[in-house]
């Protein structure tokens, strides 16, 4: 199935802005972010990740201003060979401009010729050539991270397990924090893993290690390449040895999750948060676990008990306050429960008091609870007096939201007000807002014309394009459907949701098969474990007769994500191969989980089956 618009992720209209992200995650999304969000991304700097070398990057993507420069402002030996190299890369001839770019190197001591030459020879995946370049950059900036790793990759990618064991031991060892991050990135390639692995029982051995940091060391790497019981151990090791370090037991704490130990990770969280009362991503490491764990009164005195609270924490105790309490799916002065309006009475006071929150924060997060309360006036007195900065644009967005609910025209002013901000993305979302509020409002054609305004104004917008597809997509439109998401792929060919979309699009309206699975693999490759991706790969699989692949790729969708849509999925593919109790209990799990949803019953009414009692 194809995932919903941008919006419905960034909006978060049906629950308060921050409240509903929190949510969105679960507990066991938490745990599993828990490792990059909190150890990688904190203490390892992703950035270093997203700069990391990869093959198959093509050369257009490698360009900098500096390497422009560079060829511009060299002087002396090389120049003509750099210049050469030049031409060749914007003839697309990588590999010549990559030898060109290493023989300027070679004569003029330049590292940032050696390193583009690495990186062309890289895009055309030639690694012996790659290694030569790497070597010389190496040689020439002895300190580059980047030129380390894009060494230890060609020597990988070559199967040259000596060489590369050194190069990654360096990596690893090395005390600038994004060196582990770039070993993490690039293992992340699943034809590294195998040796990954290998290398990881080596260096477990390896005295050297027991001196890196933990938070750098090897169980963050164990925990990616999925050695989940080494990692256990690993951290173990940390605690027993240091057992006042904070971090050592988040890491413990998510190995003890990755082998499906909830108990001792919360046991294991609860020491981290002891010893570092002030972190805010260890705390709401923990109140996951703790909400996994059905503990909600611990959770509470968890997320109470933080010194001196910020909006994150009090987003956090919004959100599991409405996980706990849910309020009327259709919110907007429907009546809550009076065990939520308690918990919101006191997260209002609570917030009141709090020193830290700056005016803006204090103001949103009063207005949600406000609204939550079902006290609309007081909510818009409360976001209509953020002004203009961080804040503004979403408190704008729950004042449209509220507006909507009595006065439709006020609302898409309020929105067609935002279209005209000068930040980009706050314009898009408004563009979102007011095609959202009129889908809502039965006003399909308008909702799609104000997409198509918005698409004009930002023509390159990926999110907008892909909105109208999908309006496109419920509208019946191949044409439209197609046109958008092709225009989304040029302007990002990795873009997984597109992929997904438009192979799914051609399942559902054309005889286009084949077509639609490369397209849905192509989005399993870059995002791996979608639930919507994997549901449109077993639909995929389904449509061209591969019955028993499309009840493997279905029950992993389901799993991954759980929709009424799957389900309906999974039990037509067990029904067409005979399956029937199965299936039967796949479409009867679905309408437990999801009771009255439309694609089920609709599946079994064309398909004139009834559901045993």
């Amino acid at each position: 199935m194809p995932k919903l618009s941008p919006q419905f992720d960034r909006l978060s209209h049906r629950l308060p802005d921050g409240a509903a992200a929190i949510l969105r995650f679960g507990a066991r999304g938490y745990a599993k972010t828990g490792l990059i969000a909190l150890m990688i991304s904190a203490s390892l700097n992703l950035a270093a990740q997203e700069s990391a070398v990869k093959p198959g990057t093509e050369s257009g993507s490698l360009e900098t201003g500096a390497q422009t420069r560079a060829v511009k402002e060299a002087q002396g030996a090389g120049i003509d060979e750099a210049l050469a190299a030049e031409f060749a890369a914007a003839d697309k001839d990588n590999r010549r401009a990559a030898q060109l770019y290493l023989q300027a190197a070679t004569k003029n001591k330049r590292a940032d010729f050696a390193e583009r030459a690495a990186r062309l020879a890289l895009s055309e995946r030639d690694f012996a050539l790659t290694e030569e370049a790497a070597q010389r950059w190496l040689t020439l900036a002895p300190k580059d991270l980047n030129a380390m790793q894009a060494l230890a990759f060609a020597q990988i990618a070559q199967g040259n397990k000596r060489q590369s064991a050194e190069s990654v031991r360096k990596l690893l060892l090395n005390e600038d924090p994004k060196a582990a991050g770039l070993v993490l990135a690039m293992f992340a390639a699943p034809d590294a893993r195998a040796l990954a692995v290998e290398l990881l029982e080596q260096f477990k051995e390896d005295p050297a290690f027991k001196k890196v940091p933990v938070e750098r060391g090897l169980v963050p790497l164990a925990l990616r390449l999925k050695q989940d019981e080494l990692a256990l151990s690993l951290a173990k090791q940390a605690t027993d040895a240091d057992p006042k370090n904070a971090k050592a037991w988040v890491l413990r704490a998510l190995s003890e999750l990755a082998n499906k130990a909830p108990e001792r990770a919360a046991t294991a969280y609860q020491r981290a948060v002891d010893l570092d009362p002030s972190n805010v991503r260890m705390r709401l490491g923990y109140v996951q676990v703790l909400n996994d764990l059905r503990r909600f009164d611990q959770l509470d005195a968890t997320l109470k008990a933080a010194p001196n609270p910020g909006a994150e924490l009090f987003q956090a105790r919004l959100a599991f306050a409405l996980n706990r309490y849910p309020p009327p799916a259709s919110g907007g002065g429907k009546k809550i429960n009076r065990k939520l309006d308690r918990e919101l009475k006191q997260l209002a006071s609570a917030i009141e008091k709090a020193e830290k929150l700056e005016l803006g924060a204090k103001q949103m997060l009063l207005g949600q609870t406000a609204e939550l309360r079902g006290n609309d006036k007081a909510a818009l007195a409360f976001y209509n007096a953020i002004g203009e900065g961080d804040g503004y644009a979403a408190a704008q967005i729950r004042v449209a939201m509220i507006q909507s609910r009595s006065n439709l025209g006020l609302a898409r002013k309020t929105a067609q007000a935002l279209q005209q901000n000068r930040d980009e993305q706050v314009r898009i979302d408004a563009y979102l807002l007011e095609s959202e509020l009129l889908k809502d409002a039965g006003k399909a054609d308008e909702s799609f014309a104000v997409l198509t305004s918005g698409t004009d104004a930002e023509p390159e917008s990926t999110e907008l394009l892909y909105a109208r597809a999908m309006a496109a997509f419920d509208g019946d439109d191949l044409e439209a459907l197609e046109g958008d998401l092709t225009r989304v792929l040029a302007i990002n060919p990795n873009h997984a949701d597109a992929l997904n979309a438009l192979g799914y699009g051609l399942l559902e309206k054309t005889k286009r098969w084949e077509e639609a699975m490369e397209l849905i693999q192509r989005a399993n490759a870059i995002q791996p474990g979608s639930g919507a991706i994997l549901d449109s790969l077993g639909w995929a699989h389904f449509k061209l007769g591969r019955y028993d692949q499309a009840i493997v790729s279905l029950r992993a969708a389901y799993l991954a994500t759980p929709a009424g849509e799957i389900a309906s999925h999974l039990g037509e593919a067990l029904h067409a191969l005979g399956a029937e109790d199965e299936a039967q209990q796949a479409w009867q799990t679905g309408l437990d989980d999801f009771p009255g949803d439309a694609s089920i019953l609709k599946t079994l009414e064309r398909l004139k089956v009834v559901l045993k009692k």
